[in-house]
């Protein structure tokens, strides 16, 4: 065993996996084999990597599969409240006691040697997903996708590739080219890939990488593209247009997201993902901690009448622009004031400058639940100079500011690390 602590989960054994960052995939597939290479029998997997949007894009596929009457697998991360969020058996949560069953096989089978926490959990969840039947699998990479413990599936029907910006880059390098190299990794000959909305410079890679392995790529903006309308959103590919109804997830990043849904749903031949399914999966669709308002909680109860409290778990540079144009599109008849919190290693000045001049300034917190969260002082250090920055003891600490010099009623979004959704919205 290594050295540094053992990992626990609340309510769970000692888990014999270390956090180590980067090992190889070939300790994944280790693993497995311990395991009776359980990855082998699967239900049909789509495989999703990407910078921005992953999440979002196996919600709304999701909920149009489980409509058109499909049982549905999902493999998620991180968690908000309870790891058991993770791992999605046919449509619900797995229980406590089936992950109990595979968390022991694992750690039965890592014995006296060392695995990451991520290659640990992802091996005892496709142990999960191989014992119950499902008629689909939606995998979400954890960070990157080449090398991820996620790649071990040889077979998918689909991969998606989302948005990439950049992200993770003490990890994945710095290089924008160097980022989509990494997610390109999940591509497989003779598999159709959906690719989202990208930078020049990513679609180009893309395009090469697609060409070079033998995988079919559906490019965004020329097989298939979506355009927002005044009753909502239009998607349109080589079989004509279809006018659909706003996506139940806010901004305007989630109508492409919504389109890689639909793109992956045509493009599932043996799946009957019909309109009313797709419109259905749209409107149902639900994602917690993107652009979502918090009605409940001791945070909401602070608020008086008029205020409202949201949350959006954006934590990178293409998160912050898409929340700026978000603003200015359509939070025009209140204030809005940001709290923001998140973990080290963002670039937290390329994330918060979109919004300079869209907000009067930042009000910063720690996150409280991760050792590895910034300081409210070190985010005022960073923006010294590009914008006002109140830093706060915690989120009630700066809602209390907020209310101590508002006006007029107004809206408070907390912006940043996901698990501020835990803190945000704990009663």
């Amino acid at each position: 065993m290594a050295d540094n602590p053992y990992i626990t989960m609340p309510h769970w054994p000692t888990l014999l996996f270390d956090n180590r960052p980067g090992t190889p995939l070939s300790r994944t597939k280790e693993l497995l084999a311990k395991m009776g290479n359980p990855e082998k029998r699967l239900p049909p997997v789509v495989h999703v990597a990407g910078t921005n949007g992953k999440g979002s894009t196996i919600a709304f596929l999701r909920a149009m599969l489980e409509v058109a009457g499909y049982r549905v697998h999902t493999y998620t991360s991180p968690h908000l409240h309870r790891f058991n969020e993770r791992i999605v058996l046919a449509g619900r949560e797995i229980d406590d006691t089936t992950l109990f069953t595979v968390i022991e096989a694992a750690r039965i089978a890592a014995g006296e040697n060392s695995y990451s926490f991520f290659e640990g959990t992802t091996a005892a969840a496709f142990l999960a997903f191989s014992e119950t039947p499902a008629d689909i699998l939606l995998i979400e990479t954890g960070i990157g996708g080449r090398f991820d413990p996620t790649n071990v599936v040889e077979h998918p029907i689909l991969d998606i590739i989302t948005t990439i910006s950049p992200d993770h880059m003490d990890i994945l390098g710095h290089a924008l080219a160097e980022i989509a190299w990494h997610k390109a990794g999940i591509m497989r000959e003779n598999v159709p890939c959906v690719v989202s909305f990208q930078p020049e410079e990513v679609q180009l890679l893309l395009a090469q990488e697609a060409k070079n392995i033998g995988a079919f790529a559906c490019n965004y903006a020329e097989h298939w593209a979506v355009q927002k309308t005044e009753a909502g959103m239009r998607y349109l590919n080589a079989d004509g247009a279809m006018d659909l109804p706003t996506p139940a997830l806010l901004g305007p990043h989630q109508y492409v997201n919504a389109g890689n849904a639909i793109t992956a749903a045509t493009l599932l031949e043996d799946f009957n993902v019909d309109g009313d399914a797709v419109i259905a999966g749209l409107c149902n669709v639900r994602w917690p901690g993107r652009m979502e308002r918090i009605t409940e909680g001791a945070c909401a109860k602070m608020l008086p009448e008029g205020f409202e409290l949201w949350m959006d778990g954006g934590h990178n540079m293409a998160a912050g622009h898409m929340l700026a144009a978000f603003l200015e599109e359509n939070w025009q008849d209140k204030p809005t004031m940001i709290i923001f919190g998140t973990t080290q290693g963002k670039d937290v000045a390329s994330l918060l400058s979109p919004l300079v001049g869209k907000v009067p300034g930042i009000y910063a917190t720690p996150v409280i639940s991760e050792p590895k969260s910034y300081s409210a002082d070190a985010i005022a250090q960073v923006m010294y100079g590009i914008m006002p920055v109140e830093p706060c003891e915690n989120i009630e600490d700066a809602i209390a500011k907020i209310l101590a010099h508002a006006k007029q009623p107004l809206r408070i979004l907390v912006f940043g690390s996901l698990y501020l959704r835990v803190l945000v919205a704990h009663s």
